[in-house]
């Protein structure tokens, strides 16, 4: 039975691990060759104000290495828009949906996935000393393994073009990342481990239980 046994979950706790290695910052907390690097990758595409380049700056250099969430919340154009490169028109949806596509596969690639997302269903219920809501059409929270990788993928070449889209798509928009949230939210590192060893366990009992009808 050793060596059964071995087999069962030796498999089980390599797939965990290959999981952990992908889903995991290894690399530690940005550093400040990579902090000047970024810098200048992003200002050489826009225009930084004072205040907005401060709070880059501040974002990186609080770097911890562990994940956060992005809370997004977006403001579509109302009815139909025209597309900016073909000038069809066209929906807000489906030109975030085009923005979308190359951007998520690079975000699954670094272990960035939505954690959750959905409509807006009604204007604001508490608001404090904050501008009039501007039509917020939704909200979504996207893990990011790092802020290494949120900052790669942000000033990536190759999405450069996409951008046109979203300033198409939408009237206004809003991020702000948060650590270490605080709720019901399961990691994957926690629920993927236990149904890894659930599966594991199953197939010992399978085992046990063909060990015992064959009289063994």
């Amino acid at each position: 039975m050793g060596m059964a046994t071995f087999y069962i979950w030796a498999p089980a706790l390599f797939a965990y691990l290959l999981f952990l290695a992908w889903h995991e910052n290894w690399r530690g907390p940005l550093n400040e060759m990579e902090i000047a690097d970024f810098m200048a990758r992003i200002e050489a595409n826009e225009n930084l104000t004072a205040e907005q380049r401060k709070t880059l700056i501040d974002f990186m250099e609080t770097d911890t290495g562990g994940e956060f969430l992005m809370v997004n919340l977006v403001a579509h154009n109302k009815g139909k828009i025209a597309d900016p490169v073909t000038n069809e028109p066209t929906s807000a949806p489906k030109l975030l949906d085009i923005y979308y596509r190359p951007f998520i596969g690079k975000l699954v690639r670094s272990a960035g996935y939505p954690v959750i997302a959905g409509p807006a269903v009604g204007d604001y219920l508490d608001a404090w000393n904050v501008e009039a809501n501007p039509g917020w059409s939704g909200s979504g929270l996207v893990r990011y393994r790092s802020r290494r990788d949120m900052l790669e993928a942000a000033t990536d070449p190759s999405f450069a073009g996409g951008h046109i889209y979203k300033q198409a798509a939408l009237a206004a928009t809003l991020a702000v990342p948060i650590e270490k949230p605080v709720g019901l939210f399961i990691s994957p590192r926690i629920w993927l481990g236990l149904l890894l060893a659930l599966f594991a366990a199953f197939a010992q009992i399978a085992y046990l239980v063909m060990r015992l009808q064959n009289g063994h």
